[in-house]
C-alpha cells in the first residue's frame, strides 16, 4: 500500500508534507470541534558535526493535556515570547526565557538547546512551563564497535 503524499510550499524555507493515509486515533488526545490536535512531531536536526539527528516529539500522555502551545527555533521566536512575557508576566520571566534559549541546560551540555518547548500552565495565571531541549548530548555517542548491534545473521 504507498502512502497518499501532497505537498504544500508555505515559504521559500517552508515545505508540509501530508501522508493523507487514513489511520485511527490510537493516541489518548482528543480532537477540538473545529482544529486537530498535535500528537507527534518529527525533527530533523542538523548537528554542528553536520550529521542529522531525527527526534520524534510525542504530545500523546496519558494526562490527555493540550497544553503544548509552542516551539520556539531561533532568536526572532525566542526574543517574540520573551517580549510577550514581559507584557504579561514580568521581566524576570522573560530573562528567565532567553536565558534558556542563550545558555547551555548544564554547564557540560556540548551545546546551547535546539528549539525550546513554551507550555500553557495549567492553572489560569500561572506562568508557563519552558523547556530547553536537545542540547544535553553529543549524538551520537561514541561508541565502541564492540557495542554496535548488527541485525545481520
Amino acid at each position: 500500500m504507498s502512502a497518499l503524499i501532497e505537498e504544500k510550499i508555505i515559504s521559500n524555507d517552508i515545505k508540509l508534507v501530508y501522508d493523507l493515509t487514513k489511520k485511527p486515533n490510537r493516541t489518548s488526545l482528543k480532537p477540538k470541534d473545529d482544529r486537530a490536535v498535535i500528537a507527534k512531531m518529527r525533527l530533523d536536526l542538523v548537528l554542528p558535526e553536520n550529521d542529522i539527528l531525527t527526534v520524534d516529539v510525542d504530545f500523546d500522555t496519558t494526562s490527555g493535556y493540550h497544553g503544548n502551545a509552542m516551539i520556539l527555533t531561533d532568536d526572532f521566536g525566542v526574543e517574540m515570547v520573551a517580549t510577550a512575557f514581559e507584557v504579561k508576566y514580568g521581566q524576570k520571566e522573560a530573562d528567565k526565557l532567553r536565558h534558556a534559549w542563550a545558555n547551555k541546560q548544564q554547564p557540560n551540555d556540548p551545546r546551547k538547546p535546539s528549539y525550546i518547548l513554551v507550555q500553557q500552565p495549567e492553572i489560569k495565571g500561572e506562568v508557563p512551563r519552558v523547556f530547553g531541549t536537545c542540547g544535553g548530548k553529543r549524538h551520537p555517542p561514541a561508541i565502541a564497535p564492540s557495542n554496535i548491534l548488527s541485525t545481520e545473521l
